[in-house]
């Protein structure tokens, strides 16, 4: 498939996981990601693009865990919904932590999909469909 400079920020803080969704997102032509260790850099990441206004260029869509050291997944999706530059920023979740829940919880959130984390298959395809949308 073409390659695709849609920028997607990612916020994983298991090294391994977070080198798997690149990699899966790269094989899949999008390789214009940026990777975060945990939400609260992930969130410094939208601020500081925000500030020098190109918040449009380097933020498309969001991939987050939901346990993280610093921020969790939900806090982010929080910050992200609460803010009107970035409240339509399709936001996704994937976590190992996805049960009825923290579903619910997502839900409320405004997530645009969860996904548990064994789905990194589906992923690709969320992507696609969130960002043609």
């Amino acid at each position: 498939r073409e390659r695709n400079d849609i920028p997607i920020l990612i916020a994983e803080d298991s090294a391994l996981l977070n080198a798997l969704i690149c990699d899966s997102l790269k094989k899949a032509g999008y390789c214009n990601v940026i990777s975060c260790e945990n939400g609260k850099e992930a969130w410094n990441v939208i601020q500081d693009c925000k500030a020098r206004d190109v918040l449009d260029e380097h933020v498309k869509l969001v991939i987050t865990d939901i346990e993280m050291p610093q921020m969790d997944g939900h806090h982010l999706l929080k910050l992200i919904r609460e803010d009107s530059a970035t409240e339509e920023i399709p936001v996704i979740i994937f976590s190992s932590l996805i049960n009825d829940d923290m579903r619910r919880k997502g839900e409320s959130l405004g997530a645009d999909a969860q996904l548990s984390k064994p789905e990194i298959g589906k992923l690709v395809s969320i992507v696609d469909s969130l960002l043609t949308k």
